[in-house]
């Protein structure tokens, strides 16, 4: 790497500080709006490898806060859309996007081999998975989150560190916690909560050690706390216990939150020949579908659905998600 591009941050961190970025591995699960925060300052900081992980596409609601994308990126899959505008900002970070759903099923196999793992998620289920792949690597993460005008981060790595079921066993019951739709969540939020993330992030995959509290920041109230994580450990990272990994289930349907519709996902995930199904589609509804190279797209009746290759589903209007799965299963078969 050109020692221009980061001059400046190598007066910092020091020529050897500075150069360690370019051997790390990094992912970044989650391309909303923390982690287009959090994947552009890891990759014009020059980290050698960075995975972007993503199973949306970019909507209009999004641009309010999600840094990475445009009205021309409405549509596309968050992951490749990211990743483009991710190169032309450092063409000499190697740049890997999955369009996928991380699930207990797939989670091994796309979270391996990386120097740290940084949470950009709107959802438990996947920073429980995110932890236990931890639990099982001894790979470092980083807990991102942030609503209306407040978030949270922490370092975690066990067993150095509490995991994140040291704080919370189990992840909280739907509807137990504020989300984007319910809260609402503002811009600068994001952008603060990301940075600070970015850097402990950098803070790690230089050799220095991260802050060990959890910080927690009000910005619209003017508060910030830093909590002692837990004293003692909990026996899933002492014993080594990944549940979440283990855990098997085929297909769920469930309403999507803040709008109408359902979300369609299957475990483990699939691999469909989406080429065949726009043929047995079209031929179902009677209207064109559009296949692009990783999904497809198109209207049954008043409800608009994409089908992903990995086997999701998304569907945008009145149908339910009981009516969802049986859907499903007469299109795709299972």
């Amino acid at each position: 790497m050109d020692p221009a591009r980061t001059a400046k941050q190598r007066i910092f961190l020091g020529r050897e500080g500075d150069e360690a970025l370019r051997s790390k591995r990094v992912c970044v699960v989650g391309l909303g709006a923390t982690g287009s925060v959090i994947a552009p300052w890891l990759v014009r900081a020059g980290v050698g490898h960075v995975t972007l992980i993503d199973r949306d596409l970019v909507e209009l609601s999004n641009l309010q806060r999600q840094l990475l994308y445009d009205e021309d990126c409405l549509g596309a899959p968050k992951a490749e859309a990211a990743a483009a505008r991710l190169a032309r900002a450092n063409p000499e970070v190697e740049l890997r996007a999955v369009v996928a759903d991380l699930t207990s099923g797939n989670a091994r196999e796309l979270l391996s081999d990386f120097d740290l793992i940084c949470d950009g998620t709107d959802n438990f289920e996947v920073r429980f998975l995110i932890n236990d792949m931890a639990i099982l690597t001894g790979t470092p993460w980083i807990y991102a989150g942030a609503i209306g005008g407040e978030g949270l981060v922490w370092p975690i790595h066990p067993p150095r560190t509490p995991c994140l079921r040291c704080l919370m066993e189990e992840p909280p019951a739907s509807g137990d916690v504020d989300t984007c739709d319910t809260a609402g969540v503002l811009g600068p939020t994001v952008g603060a909560i990301g940075s600070w993330a970015a850097m402990e992030a950098l803070k790690i995959l230089t050799g220095k050690e991260p802050h060990r509290e959890i910080a927690r920041f009000d910005f619209w109230e003017n508060e910030r706390q830093f909590l002692q994580p837990p004293a003692t450990r909990c026996r899933f990272c002492t014993e080594r216990i990944t549940e979440f990994l283990d855990a098997r289930w085929t297909l769920k349907a469930s309403p999507l939150c803040g709008l109408e519709g359902v979300q369609i996902r299957v475990n483990p995930p699939g691999a469909l020949d989406l080429a065949l199904l726009q043929g047995r589609l079209q031929a179902r509804t009677g209207s064109p579908w559009q296949l692009a190279p990783m999904l497809l797209r198109g209207e049954d009746g008043p409800n608009r659905i994409t089908l992903f290759s990995d086997g999701r589903a998304l569907v945008h209007g009145p149908m339910t998600p009981e009516r969802a799965r049986g859907w499903y299963a007469e299109v795709v078969g299972c």
